[in-house]
């Protein structure tokens, strides 16, 4: 049942296309050029991106996107470098978070959208941050919030990906390409049920100095994101808004992703 209902959810451009095709990426691009109410959704994203970097990290060095994919913020913050593992063309560099072809202490802030759980090994990225960001910069993750409703909706919205805070450790083996096999519970493993962990492997090179919640869950949800058909029109994206503001103080339990700021320490 479950299953039938997720193929009958399915935008129709994606039905049928192998998540890890280089020609999702093409399509998610459409699908974004048209969804007025999920480039809302991403604007959020942006904007609050944006904000903290300027908040929290030095004013000076190379910005860089991670997973770029069909993603825009290059057209709001004009200085960006964008990249992605794979080819497309509005990414400026190929770069593998991992094993990241950039000079040590060049980086002022390392942005990265639902990426961290789909790295296999979270450590050698830890490792790649301490190397490349400048003292005071750091890296922006937004990732799956481990609340209510996100557990909810991410245990069952994907089945080319999963969900489970209960994972014994930081790799997954399951990952065989750029989207499939991933964790999406990963941020929760790593910077709040094992954050001890995490302090005491990179605490003395890294902090986290800014978790909070991502408030745009109902345009998300109702825009269908980049795979589903969108349940709302487009011209709901201010009403939508203004509810998720109205239900900041709530946003923990309702929230679809989170948003951590990690810096390196001076």
């Amino acid at each position: 049942m479950l299953k039938q209902l997720r193929q009958w959810f399915y935008a129709s451009q994606v039905r049928g296309v192998d998540v890890d095709d280089n020609i999702l990426l093409d399509i998610h691009t459409s699908i974004l050029l048209k969804k007025r109410l999920l480039r809302s959704t991403f604007e959020t994203f942006y904007r609050d991106m944006a904000s903290l970097c300027d908040r929290y990290l030095v004013v000076s060095g190379t910005e860089i996107e991670l997973g770029t994919g069909a993603g825009f913020f290059k057209s709001i913050r004009p200085a960006l470098i964008t990249s992605d593992v794979r080819k497309g063309p509005h990414i400026d560099m190929e770069i593998n978070a991992q094993a990241m072809a950039l000079n040590d202490d060049s980086v002022r802030c390392i942005y990265a959208i639902n990426v961290f759980h789909h790295l296999p090994d979270p450590e050698s990225f830890f490792a790649e941050l301490t190397r490349v960001l400048r003292p005071g910069g750091g890296c922006i993750l937004i990732e799956p919030h481990g609340g209510f409703a996100s557990q909810l909706l991410h245990r069952h919205l994907h089945s080319d990906e999963h969900f489970d805070p209960n994972a014994p450790n930081w790799r997954t083996a399951e990952i065989g390409g750029p989207l499939s096999g991933a964790n999406q519970a990963m941020a929760h493993i790593v910077f709040q049920r094992d954050l001890l962990r995490f302090e005491a492997l990179f605490g003395k090179q890294l902090e986290i100095v800014h978790r909070g919640f991502e408030l745009n869950a109902l345009r998300y949800l109702f825009s269908g994101g980049l795979n589903f058909r969108q349940l709302m029109p487009s011209f709901m994206a201010r009403p939508l808004a203004l509810i998720e503001s109205l239900c900041r103080p709530l946003a923990r339990h309702w929230s679809l992703h989170q948003i951590i700021v990690i810096r390196k320490r001076a």
